[in-house]
């Protein structure tokens, strides 16, 4: 299935996969730039999206994503999220930001910065409906690394311990659907999931 991260201005909806698609690589050669292209971005914007279906292929639109450097440990998130703004991306299909995962969390007092979430990360999985018992990669690189991005582990935390070669992170796609889709049923449960048209 599929969770929606957020609607965007005109409407259309931002969603990421729930589980993943596999473990693999950020970039084979190292490299946190996905703009270099990171072979991820290639990856699913090549292999990952022809292999949807044409009906899929025709929702999804180009999306505005973004992959600024990331500050360690800090305890800003107005200001993470304007460094992650600082580097866009318009592509099918990128990866959440680190910020998406931390602002997913309904415990704000608790968990609503990365030093927050990284003091109370017991706590904080609980109320992070990101959250899913996995190593996954965000789309946020290291600011001050040229390797490293922020994954969230499978105890809740997050942090940047590993290089963007490393093979064993889960890879969540997130996509834009085009504004025309529309939610056309159920009440966003896990029981009574959205449908769209």
């Amino acid at each position: 299935g599929w969770r929606i991260i957020s609607v965007e201005c005109d409407g259309a909806l931002k969603i990421m996969k729930e589980n993943s698609i596999g473990d693999m690589a950020w970039d084979t050669s190292n490299s946190n730039n996905w703009n270099r292209p990171a072979s991820l971005n290639t990856y699913l914007n090549g292999d990952y999206y022809n292999s949807l279906t044409s009906t899929a292929q025709g929702q999804i639109v180009e999306g505005t994503y973004y992959a600024g450097g990331v500050t360690d440990d800090n305890n800003d998130m107005q200001d993470q999220i304007s460094d992650e703004k600082a580097v866009t991306s318009k592509v099918k299909v990128a990866l959440p930001t680190l910020s998406e995962y931390l602002r997913a969390n309904s415990n704000k007092e608790q968990c609503g910065t990365y030093r927050l979430n990284h003091s109370n990360y017991s706590t904080c999985k609980n109320s992070d409906w990101m959250f899913n018992n996995d190593l996954w990669w965000t789309l946020s690189p290291r600011s001050g690394s040229s390797s490293r991005v922020f994954h969230v582990n499978n105890t809740g935390t997050v942090g940047s311990g590993y290089g963007a070669y490393t093979t064993y992170n889960a890879v969540r796609p997130a996509i834009t659907l085009s504004s025309e889709v529309q939610i056309t049923g159920g009440t966003g449960t896990q029981s009574d999931p959205y449908t769209i048209e």
